[in-house]
């Protein structure tokens, strides 16, 4: 009898042993299941803190391509469930930034924080890296000529070489019989460059090479140049201005101090000359076109990279003009006349060379730098932990 009781106690304290086990278990079940429910939801957040942070930084990279200024951020912006928030730092808190901007996105969702981090850089590029540039097609008549020299090693004769006189294009080149181009021809069209036997090629010719991006020039550039505009003031010599549209015309020497121009229109009458002031530097912006007429002369004996002409128009520049600038008009047509002296870069839509006209490219003009068709790049992301 005893030994009976005994089995039925022992079978008792297992069962309850099993019960406290099974139960234990159970605890420690819930308990696992609730913090996996518990990190689940704070991963939940944490990704949709992150994005929205990243969200939040994508937006400050956009609108600072739509106004290269804005500085001001965002506070405590809502989205979803959560909200976020932006600042941007550039060198007028930190010197040594120099023209880099930092943006910092920071978001919050349900007490989780994420930080997302954007370096920008301006987006530029060096516009008078050729000779002469054309977006569509570039035409060299026979017995045009084309070399190079180095104006901050010397003066055109003593650093005059055949070579480095470069013609590109992103459509056709078309080089004409007798042409001497000392330099490369290169195009990124495939089969778009037309050479004629009897031309003197001293570089290479290429159909392979890589597109050139040519912006246009912003609206909002013009608009800034003739609310700037030193036409009244910086200009003396023999010419007619009307205030009111802007239009220019010389008829002899007209002398350009130091500054920006704007006019609608520009025309050099025959044997005109638009001469700089001594140690001037003149950025000229036409919304029109611009006619140099016979003999005509712009910047003569100057340095080109002190005298640059942005144009949304045309450019005409005729018969026996001595010219030394730098044009940019990425929508427009530069025809080069006859006879010319020209000394500088040409970057246009069309490019139509006349014959017996020589051209003479200044290497030093591929370091000039332009903004390209955004204000900033994208150069370095980080999420910040």
């Amino acid at each position: 009898m005893n030994k009976l009781n005994n089995s039925k106690g022992s079978a008792i304290l297992v069962a309850l042993a099993l019960i406290l086990l099974v139960s234990g278990i159970s605890i420690v079940t819930l308990d696992s299941s609730t913090t996996d429910m518990d990190l689940s939801y704070y991963e939940l957040h944490e990704q949709q803190a992150f994005y929205l942070a990243d969200a939040g930084a994508k937006r400050a990279f956009a609108t600072t391509n739509q106004d290269s200024s804005w500085r001001s951020g965002w506070k405590d912006v809502s989205f979803g469930e959560g909200h976020y928030s932006v600042a941007l730092r550039d060198s007028t808190a930190d010197p040594a930034l120099d023209d880099t901007v930092i943006v910092l996105s920071t978001a919050l969702v349900d007490g989780t924080r994420s930080t997302v981090e954007l370096t920008l850089i301006p987006d530029i590029f060096n516009p008078f890296a050729y000779a002469m540039f054309a977006e569509n097609f570039l035409d060299i008549k026979t017995f045009f000529v084309t070399d190079s020299y180095n104006s901050d090693s010397g003066n055109y004769a003593s650093t005059q070489v055949f070579d480095g006189g470069d013609l590109g294009s992103n459509g056709t080149i078309s080089v004409n019989n007798l042409a001497q181009i000392g330099g490369d021809v290169s195009t990124s069209l495939l089969g778009g460059a037309d050479v004629d036997l009897g031309a003197t090629i001293a570089g290479t010719i290429s159909d392979t090479a890589p597109e050139q991006d040519l912006p246009p020039i912003p609206d909002e550039e013009f608009t800034w140049a003739e609310s700037v505009n030193a036409a009244e003031t910086g200009m003396t010599g023999d010419y007619s201005y009307d205030v009111s549209t802007n239009a220019f015309r010389a008829d002899g020497e007209v002398e350009l101090t130091s500054g920006v121009y704007y006019f609608s229109d520009v025309i050099l009458d025959n044997s005109a000359s638009l001469k700089l002031a001594s140690g001037a530097n003149v950025t000229i912006y036409v919304a029109g076109n611009t006619e140099v007429k016979n003999s005509a002369a712009i910047n003569a004996g100057g340095d080109p990279a002190d005298c640059t002409i942005y144009s949304k128009g045309d450019i005409f520049l005729k018969n026996s003009g001595d010219i030394a600038a730098t044009f940019y008009a990425p929508e427009g047509t530069v025809d080069l006349g006859n006879s010319g002296e020209f000394y500088g870069s040409i970057v246009a839509y069309d490019v139509i060379c006349r014959n017996s006209a020589n051209f003479h490219y200044d290497r030093k003009l591929a370091e000039i730098e332009r903004k390209g068709f955004n204000n900033y790049n994208l150069v370095a992301w980080a999420e910040i932990l």
